[in-house]
């Protein structure tokens, strides 16, 4: 499990993270909600060991974070931000390759691996397609793959009856570029990892997308966690209307009366 207690990040006198505490469990989509400026993105950067906090303690399967190695963490957990730069004209499967770094593969297991991946993050037939020559969208998934592969490496021919438990996928707005169909392909994709084992950290901000896919949500307001449920608790109350100051109307999804939102006019 990778828990989070207590943490706290200041900045020129301004908390931007506050006595968070939250778990990212195994088996897990736990999705992480909050309006702009909230610390979604700093909260993930802790908790990849990319950003030290001021105060409290990240511990991954028991470990305090900062005494996994670099390369051991590289195994264990893998992080997708927001802005990736690649200042090398590189083809679709070198991007992909690059998750393999920790990693000792055969070429025969890595092509297969990444062609593999390539497939599930709906991108097939693409390894030899230049990177920037891409859309942001398509972008966006052939980063997925990358650091799909980087966790699978070692269990590419056991994972489809051993799962996928130990192993943490931090995100953060992964569908961001994404249009409605690659949305939902990837989110049940997500969905689908975590129920084989998968602990996933996903930042969105989708709220209706969060509450259909998320099997726990995050509310994160002014560097606190608000909110850290289930997605059916999202109907008591005025909480997304409150934390996001919106002018909103609550319905229930008519499939399994999960709660979403609309904008009242």
């Amino acid at each position: 499990m990778l828990n989070v207690s207590d943490l706290t990040l200041m900045r020129s006198e301004k908390n931007l993270l506050d006595k968070v505490s939250l778990s990212i469990k195994p088996g897990q989509l736990t999705i992480i909600l909050g309006p702009n400026g909230a610390g979604k993105s700093t909260l993930l950067k802790c908790c990849s060991g990319a950003l030290q906090a001021d105060a409290g303690h990240i511990t991954l399967d028991d470990t305090p974070l900062e005494n996994w190695s670099l390369a051991e963490l590289a195994k264990k957990r893998a992080v997708l931000t927001q802005q990736i730069h690649l200042p090398f004209a590189l083809t679709v499967k070198e991007v992909v390759f690059l998750g393999l770094a920790p990693w000792s593969l055969s070429d025969f297991q890595a092509s297969e691996l990444i062609h593999n991946t390539l497939i599930e993050v709906g991108m097939p037939d693409t390894e030899t397609r230049q990177y920037a020559s891409l859309s942001g969208g398509e972008q966006q998934r052939i980063q997925l793959a990358r650091v799909l592969v980087q966790l699978f490496a070692d269990q590419q021919c056991e994972a489809k009856t051993q799962g996928y438990k130990g192993k943490y996928l931090l995100l953060d707005e992964p569908i961001s570029a994404l249009d409605l169909h690659q949305q939902q392909r990837i989110l049940r994709l997500l969905k689908n990892l975590a129920q084989k084992g998968l602990g996933i950290f996903c930042i969105l901000h989708d709220i209706n997308l969060a509450t259909l896919y998320g099997d726990k949500l995050v509310l994160l307001e002014k560097g606190k966690v608000t909110f850290n449920s289930k997605p059916q608790q999202l109907a008591q109350g005025h909480i997304i209307e409150t934390a996001y100051q919106a002018d909103l109307i609550r319905l229930a999804h008519p499939d399994n009366q999960l709660p979403q939102w609309q904008f009242r006019q």
